[in-house]
């Protein structure tokens, strides 16, 4: 399966390589049920100390393989959910375009961008975390079912 696109394919060949891009990230692929496994990682934000090696390293590891890609650009652009720090602590992200960054932010804090639009839902009960993708969300519920919004 060709995931890259060379500058000096064919049009034939480009035009291939964007239908086998487009299947693995159609909104089938991107729906599918999330392995408990995977809901365990995100939902262990909280609880599990990570360094700033090891941890984010095994982390980024198991979200590769959930989504079946090493390819960042492949990948939702972060995962906002609820935090359970604590008061004044609200939701935190996993900011997958920057590094990997895990921040938690207090009430009436600003995200960053994309991730603002995905905070109420983040916070409803009904959803474990929110996966942010650069024009869609994807809401995870508890039993690991997906929807688009």
């Amino acid at each position: 399966m060709t995931r890259i696109l060379f500058q000096n394919q064919s049009l034939n060949s480009t035009a291939e390589s964007k239908q086998t891009s487009s299947k693995i990230f159609s909104d089938r692929d991107i729906l599918k049920k999330r392995s408990q496994q995977y809901m365990n990682v995100i939902k262990g934000i909280d609880t599990e100390l990570l360094t700033e090696t090891q941890g984010k390293e095994a982390l980024m590891e198991k979200i590769y393989k959930e989504f079946g890609t090493a390819e960042l650009a492949n990948l939702p652009l972060g995962i906002l959910a609820k935090c359970f720090l604590g008061h004044p602590h609200e939701v935190h992200t996993l900011d997958l375009s920057a590094h990997q960054i895990i921040k938690h932010y207090k009430i009436g804090e600003s995200l960053p961008g994309h991730f603002e639009k995905a905070r109420m839902l983040a916070k409803h009960n009904a959803y474990a975390f929110v996966e942010v993708f650069k024009d869609k969300l994807i809401l995870i519920r508890e039993d690991g079912t997906a929807a688009k919004l």
